[in-house]
This record gives structure tokens, C-alpha cells and sequence, in this order.
């Protein structure tokens, strides 16, 4: 492929990753990635008395795993191990994606961060984000607790 069009197809894919969060939803309450790292499958829902996030991480050791909250985003950092990483073994077919991730959510209402729990269980991540009707300005480090 000629060089100008390669960077023509580059320009045109880096404004199609820009509105595809928008378009699918995870605009300014969704989530979103440090370029070059992949996203962990989440489901964010809300009860009465919490919001929830539940991030499937199967393969990552909870101690591999980092949340933290500050103001209204949360920060789920973590990496999954590349089986491969010292070139012993070549993929037949890839699916699961390895290396470090950064997920960023955006919590749509205030929470109190010092009721914020996290367990790892069965490859899910579970964060319980209890409401709060004052917002309350704080970062904190969340524990994970195996389940």
C-alpha cells in the first residue's frame, strides 16, 4: 500500500476510535483505555443502595490487580502474564488479550469512597460503590478481598 494512503487509513481509524465510544454508549459516564492496552470485558449497573462494577479478569492475580477511586473515576489497572513472553511457543490462534490494561470509568454520582469494597472471585472483579447524597472529595486505594 502506497505510503499516503496508509496514512490516510491511519487517520481515518484513529477518528473512527474516537467516536466509537459515544456511538456504543461509553461516552462521558463509560470507560476507556490508555491507547495500546486492551479493555476488560465490565458490566456497570446501579441498585438502590449501590452502583456496581463487575470486570471479568480471569487469569490475573489479584495482587496484579490496582482500584482506586478519585473524585468520580475509578482506575482499574492490572496485567494478565503472556504465556509466551519468552518466545518458547508460537499461537496457532490469539484471542485472549495479555499484557498490562487501564480502565477508567466514570462514576455518575457521588459515592463515598471509604465504604468502597472489591473482590476477586472466579476470574470477576467485583466493585461495590455504596451512594452517597454529599459528594465527598477524596482518593482512595481500594482493597481487593479474595472471595
Amino acid at each position: 500500500m502506497p505510503k499516503h494512503h496508509a496514512d490516510e487509513w491511519d487517520r481515518i481509524q484513529q477518528e473512527v476510535e474516537k467516536m466509537l465510544p459515544d456511538a456504543l454508549g461509553f461516552g462521558a459516564g463509560g470507560r476507556s483505555a490508555t491507547r495500546g492496552q486492551w479493555i476488560p470485558n465490565a458490566d456497570v449497573y446501579e441498585t438502590p443502595e449501590q452502583l456496581v462494577v463487575k470486570m471479568e479478569v480471569a487469569g490475573i492475580r489479584k495482587e496484579d490487580l490496582e482500584v482506586t477511586l478519585s473524585e468520580r473515576m475509578l482506575v482499574v489497572r492490572g496485567t494478565r502474564p503472556d504465556p509466551c513472553r519468552h518466545g518458547k511457543c508460537s499461537f496457532r490462534q490469539m484471542e485472549i488479550e495479555y499484557g498490562p490494561f487501564e480502565c477508567r470509568i466514570v462514576i455518575p454520582r457521588s459515592v463515598d469512597p471509604q465504604r468502597v469494597t472489591a473482590s476477586y472471585s472466579n476470574g470477576f472483579l467485583r466493585i461495590d460503590l455504596p451512594k452517597s447524597e454529599k459528594a465527598v472529595h477524596s482518593t482512595v486505594t481500594v482493597v481487593i478481598e479474595q472471595s
